[in-house]
């Protein structure tokens, strides 16, 4: 099935209540790490700063960029009808971004790059980003020692990927990175109201996980933080 079939008809209704909790958890975490990165709050701080948050859904992460000079972009008018905003909001194809070139100060593209080809959708976000522009990404990590199938069983084209992926792409760099999310998918057998606490108690340990030398790279997702050269 194509990515844009697949959520023209997506309703999170349809989603279990565990699956939910797992799916807020990760978004906790990104919202986290992002909002506590050099280089997002450099550029949350930079007058008249132009952002592009690449892959919006139905505004997950609309928190980390509400009071920002932000186009909202996805290639489902489903999502972005769900996207309870009315202004900034487009439909387009990652793969073929309609905006001039040096446009962006800042692209996120979160839960995106998996469900593509990853390595023209670059192309595409180092095309239409400023000279010293800024691209955080967040991916399903090839090299993760957990396999949460709610994030990798996919009814469309899904490859995970890791931080090699991200070594070799033209016109960016690598300034930061990092891995996170360790839940084991044995605790979703939990009933929703204990799994929700374990959630909240598991939040600090995950942080934890996630800057130890043995599992820096083996988080199910990770995070980079691009840099156009």
């Amino acid at each position: 099935m194509k990515v844009k079939d697949f959520y023209e008809n997506w309703e999170i209704g349809c989603i279990p209540k565990y699956a939910k909790l797992l799916m807020n958890f990760e978004e906790e975490l990104i919202f986290d790490i992002i909002s506590n990165l050099d280089e997002f709050n450099r550029i949350k701080n930079k007058k008249e700063a132009l952002i592009l948050d690449c892959g919006c859904g139905f505004g997950s992460f609309y928190n980390l960029t509400k009071d920002l000079n932000t186009i909202y972009l996805d290639i489902s008018f489903n999502l972005l009808k769900k996207f309870n905003i009315k202004t900034n909001k487009i439909c387009g194809d990652i793969l073929n971004l309609p905006f001039k070139d040096n446009s962006f100060d800042l692209i996120l593209c979160i839960n995106v790059l998996e469900h593509v080809d990853y390595k023209k959708a670059l192309s595409e976000m180092r095309r239409v980003l400023k000279k010293e522009g800024t691209c955080i990404i967040v991916v399903v990590n090839k090299n993760s020692i957990i396999n949460e199938e709610l994030f990798t069983d996919w009814k469309i084209y899904h490859q995970p990927l890791d931080i090699k992926d991200f070594e070799s792409i033209e016109g960016f760099y690598i300034a930061y990175w990092k891995t996170f999310y360790f839940v084991h998918p044995i605790f979703k057998i939990f009933p929703t109201k204990i799994l929700g606490k374990f959630l909240k108690f598991f939040k600090k340990v995950d942080n934890k996980l996630a800057n130890t030398k043995m599992f820096k790279n083996k988080g199910q997702f990770l995070i980079c933080v691009l840099k156009v050269r």
